[in-house]
């Protein structure tokens, strides 16, 4: 199976299928604890969330925190590359953590029995429009009447929705004259092909699309235009694209990108001391990969990633929690699931933000206990900076005051 290659060398992680999700057939990182507390955790290990995974592997991170708090973890992992499966298996109550992006964490939310959204496992990627060379298309306007690719249903089509959104006031793409083709395969991504006009994107790949010299950046999600770009704004590369100030989550991004550490509630309240471990050993990951540089996190955790090294190095570099220093999540964190649940293209129902509020304020508790034993850093002001470029707001542990 794809992606088993590195399992023996990676010790404890495997590669989820649909026949995984019947039987379960995991590796376990302690075997041998026989009264230990069994949690069984699916990662994404070809997202911005292996470095963490991996750094909570090599350092014995979760079992070293869930000794400090009197307990023993027998910790399963599953990597799923297709993260549909994830969220299947974690309704079907077959995984108890699970990794996900924000458009699977609004569908998992709009469920009637969710799993709880307890920190931030990443983020901040760049999704570039991209198309290819010698392209009629410059500006943003040009896309009317156009094909574009990307995969279906994803964060990247949000992403695509969100930035039509901003420029021409609407998403409807029928509307527009717009067709969006999904793809069959990941690597129709990373070149240009017949009866395609332009490509939603995202990093590793994206970049070494370029690098390759197969398809030039248009625009990037934070809203800066790429060597493709002709527009009232300038020619090239390094210009912000005036409706960019329209989108509702100006200046971060169109889409604030964020990968989602969540649990099932039902595990949560059985076992609160292991969610405080996880918690703690998330946080102590994000202090040793950001101390990490470029090529050390690359040298930890991209056997799964897409692309080379140079395409790699400015893929790390904008990794959210390298940027903040931190995994907690915030109100504005949490506000932008209700935000962008809103694309009617893509999800079906609007998020209610009385129940986002109360099914977060389920994990508040354990999040501020693992803040404390982490040395509570950040520091209150971190949460509100107003340099920052990222959507935040006062952490989990004060939801009582959000104004979802």
């Amino acid at each position: 199976m794809e992606f088993e290659r590195n399992v023996s060398r990676r010790s404890a992680l495997r590669t989820a299928g649909a026949a995984a999700l019947a039987g379960l057939p995991l590796f376990r990182a302690s075997p041998s604890m026989a009264q230990a507390l069994k949690m069984t955790m699916g990662v994404g290990l070809t997202n911005d969330g292996a470095p963490l995974v991996f750094a909570m592997q090599r350092d014995k991170l979760l079992e070293k925190a869930a000794g400090e708090l009197g307990l023993s973890i027998d910790s399963e992992y599953l990597n799923f590359p297709v993260l549909l499966r994830m969220l299947q298996g974690l309704a079907a109550g077959q995984l108890d953590i699970g990794m996900l992006g924000s458009t699977p964490t609004i569908r998992n939310l709009s469920q009637p029995n969710p799993a709880i959204p307890i920190a931030i496992g990443g983020g901040g990627i760049k999704f570039p429009l991209q198309v290819p060379k010698g392209s009629p298309i410059k500006k943003l306007d040009d896309l009317r009447g156009k094909t574009i690719l990307t995969i279906v249903g994803s964060d990247l089509h949000l992403v695509l929705m969100l930035m039509l959104k901003a420029h021409f006031g609407t998403d409807d793409v029928k509307e527009l004259g717009i067709t969006v083709k999904n793809i069959q395969a990941f690597t129709e991504l990373t070149r240009a092909q017949p009866g395609i006009d332009a490509v939603l994107n995202v990093d590793p790949a994206a970049r070494g699309a370029e690098n390759a010299g197969e398809l030039v950046a248009l625009l990037r999600n934070d809203g800066s235009t790429g060597p493709a770009y002709d527009g009232p704004e300038g020619k090239g590369e390094g210009h912000k694209v005036a409706s960019f100030a329209k989108t509702g989550f100006y200046p971060e991004a169109y889409y604030p990108h964020r990968i989602w550490w969540v649990a099932r509630e039902e595990f949560m309240r059985k076992n609160p001391k292991a969610i405080v471990a996880l918690l703690v050993a998330n946080a102590r990951a994000v202090e040793i990969v950001t101390k990490m540089s470029t090529d050390e996190v690359i040298d930890l955790a991209n056997k799964e990633w897409f692309s080379d090294r140079a395409a790699q190095r400015p893929y790390v570099e904008n990794i959210l929690y390298r940027t903040r220093g931190w995994s907690w999540i915030t109100e504005g964190d949490a506000r932008s699931l209700i935000e962008m649940s809103k694309v009617k293209t893509i999800f079906q129902a609007e998020l209610d933000p009385a129940k986002v509020k109360a099914t977060l304020a389920v994990g508040a508790a354990m999040s501020r206990e693992a803040w404390q034993k982490t040395g509570m850093k950040p520091d209150a002001a971190a949460f509100k900076d107003p340099k920052a470029s990222d959507t935040r707001g006062t952490p989990i542990w004060e939801i009582e005051s959000w104004k979802l």
